[in-house]
């Protein structure tokens, strides 16, 4: 009997994701690569802005070894680095690659001592690293959410270890408070908040939902009122077992609440009060690019890492 013709063998379809192996494992490559994702064909100066710029490269034809460019207006020197979370750092780029990478393909992320075991960097440097990354996706465009949006608040930190009736889970412990915001099909905005207060939960939707929008709650009595200054606000309760009334409910914002428990659980295991913010920035930034590929989101999260910095020391660095 004749032997069956062997297939091909499978290849991922998204370019990013079959290019992103040789960045992470070569630096020149990373090096394009990075180049490539922020300025794609028409290099720029990240200090005045002029497409009049060229490699600099030594006598050999070579670029230098600092992959350095120069601007023929204003004369800086830079490299793809300047102006990005990456500025100022000596950790190689097919590091950063290999980060942006596995962040942005990892579902419920990826922790500090994983990415020092795949690059041998020291749990500092990876941590390090990661905040940075964590950073790039921080959402700062200030456009606020609109149409039906949820909103929900839930507690993070420490685990309960004994049950009983003076054990409680959330409200008058000293668990964090977060609070989550989500476009029905659209954007998440997670905030951590200093309490559970009217006050604070007002404040922080009338920060980031647009006035026309439909709020949708459970029956957070702290909620009460929002409808004067919304379109709408209807609200489930919970207390009652009901959680669904026709398109009532907060379900959205219980997912997104899921999904990040389910990556403190499984990956990180504790998140400090001082970082808990950057860590909802993953999440929320994962969030809102869930319909992209691996790929796509890589690139993005590349991107967005142009304008910002994180200091090692400094108001950003809380």
């Amino acid at each position: 009997m004749p032997r069956k013709k062997p297939g091909k063998v499978g290849e991922n379809k998204f370019e990013v994701i079959r290019n992103i192996p040789h960045p992470c494992a070569n630096e020149r490559a990373a090096v394009e690569f990075i180049e490539s994702q922020r300025w794609e064909d028409t290099p720029c100066c990240p200090h005045c802005g002029d497409t009049d710029v060229y490699q600099m490269k030594g006598r050999d034809g070579e670029r230098e070894k600092n992959y350095r460019w120069r601007c023929k207006g204003c004369g800086e020197r830079y490299t793809v680095r300047t102006g990005t979370v990456m500025a100022e750092t000596r950790m190689p780029l097919r590091y950063w690659c290999h980060a942006f990478w596995r962040v942005c393909a990892s579902k419920k992320g990826v922790s500090a001592k994983q990415i020092q075991r795949e690059t041998g960097l020291s749990y500092k440097s990876a941590l390090f690293l990661l905040h940075r990354v964590r950073f790039a996706m921080a959402d700062m465009d200030g456009v606020k959410l609109s149409g039906t949006v949820e909103v929900d608040e839930t507690y993070t930190g420490g685990k309960l270890r004994f049950r009983g009736p003076h054990n409680k889970r959330g409200r008058g412990t000293s668990k964090q408070p977060v609070m989550a915001m989500v476009e029905r099909g659209g954007r998440v905005k997670s905030r951590v908040i200093a309490d559970v207060t009217a006050a604070t939960l007002r404040a922080a939707v009338n920060e980031h939902v647009e006035r026309p929008a439909h709020l949708m709650s459970d029956e957070n009595p702290c909620y009460v009122g929002l409808a004067a200054e919304y379109a709408s606000h209807q609200s489930t309760k919970h207390s009652a077992k009901e959680y669904v009334r026709g398109d009532v409910h907060s379900n959205t914002a219980e997912s997104v609440f899921a999904v990040f428990k389910r990556g403190v659980y499984g990956v990180y295991h504790n998140i400090s009060k001082k970082h808990l913010h950057r860590y909802l920035a993953e999440f929320d930034f994962r969030w809102n690019t869930r319909k992209d590929d691996d790929g796509e989101r890589t690139a993005k999260a590349i991107q967005s890492a142009v304008g910002k910095r994180l200091m090692y020391q400094g108001p950003c660095a809380a």
